[in-house]
C-alpha cells in the first residue's frame, strides 16, 4: 500500500527544526539535540522520528513504516527491524513502551507520536542543489546489500557545491573507517537465543541449535571471547536491552536474532549489536529452503565474524564456518539432538543419543554428532544411567569423533573427565584436559569438569580452586559453574563458603535444583541435619527424577520418627532395596552407613563400589561422610587399589 502523504509539509521542507519537550529535531543536520547538546542516535532510529513527526497524534503502520525505512529491493525482517528502530528511538528519548511520553504502541497496528510539537519555520534554502540518496558504493556494481550501519552514509542529504559534497564524502569515509576499526575490535561476545519467530514450540529446537552452532563458529574467531550456552540461554524468551546484557555478561557485542520455519521455508534474521554504545553494527535477513539451513548457517556465521574481524585468513575463515556436514537432514537431527540434551532428564538423554544416532546414519563422518553422543552417555549416569554401561560407550564416541575431526576440543575434555572418574588413569585424563584447553582455552565448561575431578581426588587445592574461578570468569552468569565452584569447596570443607554460593544460585534461581543438593551436602558437613533434611525435600521437588523425591521422602519420614538416625537408616534401606531394579551407587549407600558408625556394611558397599568401578570413588580422600572409617587400615589400601595419587 503506497504511503500516505504527510499532513504537513515536514518531508517536503528538508531544513524544519521540531521542537517537543526539552528535544529538538534538525532536519537539516540530521541531529537531535536535548537542552541544546546532540543526543547520540541512529539513522533508521532518526527517519522513524521524522516519520512520526510528520503526522503527529496518527497511527503510521508497519508497512508505513517499511516503505519509508528501506528500499524496496532490501531485504530484511521488517518487523524486528521496526521493533528495533522504535526501541533505540525511545532510548535516545528516554522514553519507555510502558509509559509513553513521545511514542505509543498501537496493538497490532503501529505507532503514534503522542506529544505536542512545535515547528520552526524552514530555514533559507542554501546555495546549491539537494544531493539526494549520495552512495558512498557508488562504483559497486548495484547489486542488493545487507540493510547494515552504513545506510545512513547512502541516503545521506547535503546541500552545497559539489566541492563541498565531496569533502563531505571524503570525511565520512575516514569517519566509517574509524568505526569499523573499532567495531573489529571487539574483544568478547554473546550470542544471544535467537527468538523462535513460528509460534510452534516444536521448532524450538532450530532457533535453539543455530545460536549453539553460531557460538561454535564464532569461537574460532582470534582473539575473541565467546560466552557459553549455560551464560546466554537466561535471556532465552526475554525482551534484552543490549546495553545491560552486555554488561552483566562482561562482553563488548552480542548477536540477536529470529528463526522463523513455515513448511518447507526457513528465514534467519541476524544482528550484530556493539554494546558499548548500543549502535547496531550490522544486520541482514536471510532466507531459503529447509534443504538450504546447513548454508545459511555457514553464511551468517561467515558475516558476523566478518564483521568482527575485517581480516581473517583463509584457514581462519574455514574454521569459523565449518558446520561438520553438508547434509541438511544431519543438521537438522544434529540440532534435535542438542536441543533434547539440554534438557537433561534420563528421557531426553536417551532421544538425544537416538538423533545422534540418526544423524551419523545419514552422515557417517559426521565428528558433532559421535560427540554429542559422548556428551550424553558422559552425564546419563547422574540421571539414572548404568555407568558401566555409559561411559565406556562414551569414551568409544569421543575417540571416533576425534578420529574423524582431530580438531575438535570437546572431545578430549569428556576423555579426560572419564579416564579419570571411570578408568582411575588419572594420568592419561590429565594429559586429555590439557590437549582440550591447548586446542580451545576458553572452554569453560572443560575447566569447570577438571576443577570438579582434582578438587575429588584432592592433594591440589589451590589449583582445583583456581581452575573453577578460571571457569567463572569466562562465563560469570553460569549457574552450573557456580554449582561446581561450591562442590569444590565442600570436597576441601569449605562449607560456609560453598553454603553462600549456593543459597545465592538458589535464590537467582529458585527451581535449580541442583542448588539444593549442593546446599544438603554443605549442612551435612556442618551437622546441621535439619537443614539436611529440607534442602533434600526441596530437591525432590525440583528434579524431576522420582527416586530422588522419594529418597527425600523416606528420610524426612526417618528424621521425625528417630532424628538424623532414623533418616540415614531409612534412606538406606530404600537405596539398597531400589539396586534390586536399577543401577544406584554403591559408594553412596556405604557413605551412609559410614554416618551410621556401621564399620562392616561400609567397607561391603565399597568393596562393591570397587568392582563397578565407582565413578565416585575418586573422592575417597576428600570425602566427609568417610571421616568415621578413615582410620581403619583397609581404608589405605582402597586408595591404592584405586590408584589416587598420595
Amino acid at each position: 500500500m503506497p504511503l500516505k502523504s504527510p499532513l504537513n509539509s515536514l518531508h517536503r521542507a528538508p531544513n524544519t527544526v521540531v521542537l517537543f519537550g526539552v528535544f529538538e529535531a534538525d532536519f537539516h543536520s540530521e541531529e537531535l539535540r536535548k537542552n541544546g547538546v546532540k543526543v547520540r542516535i541512529q539513522d533508521l532510529p532518526f527517519r522513524a522520528l521524522k516519520l512520526l513527526l510528520s503526522r503527529p497524534n496518527e497511527v503510521i503502520t508497519r508497512e508505513e513504516f517499511r516503505q519509508a525505512l528501506w528500499p524496496g529491493d532490501v531485504f530484511v525482517d521488517f518487523d524486528l527491524g521496526i521493533r528495533s528502530a522504535i526501541k533505540r528511538l525511545r532510548d535516545a528519548l528516554g522514553d519507555s513502551a510502558e509509559n509513553p511520553i513521545f511514542v505509543e504502541t498501537v496493538d497490532r497496528r503501529g505507532y503514534r507520536w503522542i506529544a505536542p510539537t512545535h515547528v520552526e519555520p524552514p530555514r533559507e534554502a542554501t546555495v546549491g542543489a539537494e544531493i539526494e540518496a549520495l552512495d558512498l558504493a557508488a562504483a559497486a556494481p548495484p547489486t542488493p546489500a545487507p540493510v547494515d550501519n552504513w545506510d545512513w552514509i547512502r541516503n545521506w542529504k547535503v546541500a552545497g557545491p559539489v566541492v563541498a559534497a565531496a569533502f563531505a564524502l571524503g570525511a565520512f569515509g575516514v569517519l566509517s573507517l574509524m568505526l569499523l576499526r573499532r567495531h573489529a575490535g571487539a574483544d568478547s561476545i554473546a550470542v544471544l537465543p535467537f527468538a523462535n519467530g513460528s509460534g510452534d514450540a516444536n521448532t524450538d529446537y532450530l532457533s535453539d541449535g543455530i545460536t549453539e552452532s553460531l557460538i561454535g563458529n564464532l569461537a574460532h574467531v582470534p582473539q575473541l571471547k565467546v560466552k557459553s550456552r549455560s551464560s546466554v540461554f537466561r535471556y532465552k524468551g526475554k525482551d534484552v536491552d543490549a546495553q545491560k546484557a552486555g554488561s552483566e555478561l562482561g562482553v563488548s557485542a552480542l548477536v540477536s536474532g529470529r528463526v522463523t520455519s513455515r513448511g518447507d521455508s526457513i528465514e534467519v534474521s541476524a544482528e550484530l549489536i556493539d554494546v558499548r554504545d548500543n549502535t547496531a553494527i550490522w544486520e541482514h535477513h536471510y532466507s531459503g529452503k529447509g534443504a538450504d539451513i546447513v548454508s545459511l548457517q555457514t553464511q551468517i556465521a561467515g558475516d558476523i565474524a566478518g564483521k568482527l574481524r575485517s581480516k581473517l585468513s583463509s584457514s581462519e575463515k574455514q574454521q569459523v564456518t565449518r558446520q561438520g556436514t553438508q547434509n541438511p537432514e544431519a543438521y537438522d537431527l544434529y540440532l534435535k539432538g542438542r536441543y533434547a540434551w539440554n534438557i537433561r532428564t534420563y528421557g531426553e538423554l536417551e532421544n538425544a543419543i537416538s538423533y545422534f544416532n540418526q544423524a551419523i546414519a545419514k552422515d557417517p563422518g559426521y565428528a558433532l554428532a559421535y560427540s554429542g553422543i559422548a556428551d550424553a552417555y558422559n552425564v546419563l549416569p547422574n540421571y539414572g544411567g548404568n555407568q558401566n554401561e555409559d561411559f565406556p560407550k562414551s569414551n568409544g564416541a569421543a575417540r571416533k569423533a576425534l578420529e574423524l575431526d582431530p580438531t575438535l576440543a570437546h572431545p578430549h575434555a569428556v576423555l579426560g573427565s572419564n579416564e579419570m572418574q571411570y578408568d582411575w588413569d588419572f594420568a592419561s585424563g590429565e594429559a586429555q584436559f590439557k590437549k582440550s584447553f591447548e586446542l580451545d582455552p576458553n572452554d569453560a565448561t572443560a575447566r569447570q569438569w577438571y576443577a570438579d575431578d582434582i578438587a575429588m581426588i584432592g592433594g591440589r587445592e589451590a589449583e582445583a580452586i583456581a581452575e573453577v574461578d578460571r571457569a567463572h570468569e569466562l562465563e560469570p552468569l553460569s549457574p552450573v559453574i557456580s554449582r561446581v565452584a561450591a562442590s569444590v569447596r565442600v570436597w576441601e570443607r569449605r562449607f560456609d563458603e560453598a553454603i553462600a554460593i549456593c543459597t545465592k544460585l538458589a535464590n537467582d534461581d529458585p527451581t535449580f535444583a541442583i542448588a539444593h543438593d549442593c546446599l544438603a551436602q554443605a549442612y551435612w558437613g556442618k551437622h546441621n541435619y535439619s537443614q539436611v533434611i529440607g534442602e533434600w525435600k526441596t530437591r525432590g521437588e525440583l528434579s524431576g527424577f522420582p527416586a530422588d523425591a522419594e529418597s527425600a521422602a523416606v528420610m524426612e519420614q526417618g528424621f521425625l520418627s528417630a532424628g538424623w538416625k532414623g533418616a540415614v537408616a531409612r534412606v538406606t534401606e530404600y537405596r539398597e532395596a531400589q539396586r534390586k531394579n536399577g543401577y544406584f551407587s554403591a559408594f553412596d549407600i556405604a557413605g551412609f552407613y559410614a554416618d551410621l558408625g556401621d564399620k562392616e556394611q561400609a567397607f561391603h558397599w565399597l568393596n562393591v563400589a570397587y568392582q563397578e568401578h565407582d565413578w565416585l570413588l575418586i573422592s575417597l580422600k576428600t570425602n566427609f561422610r568417610l571421616d568415621p572409617i578413615r582410620s581403619d587400615p583397609r581404608f589405605a589400601e582402597l586408595v591404592r587399589k584405586v590408584g589416587l595419587p598420595q
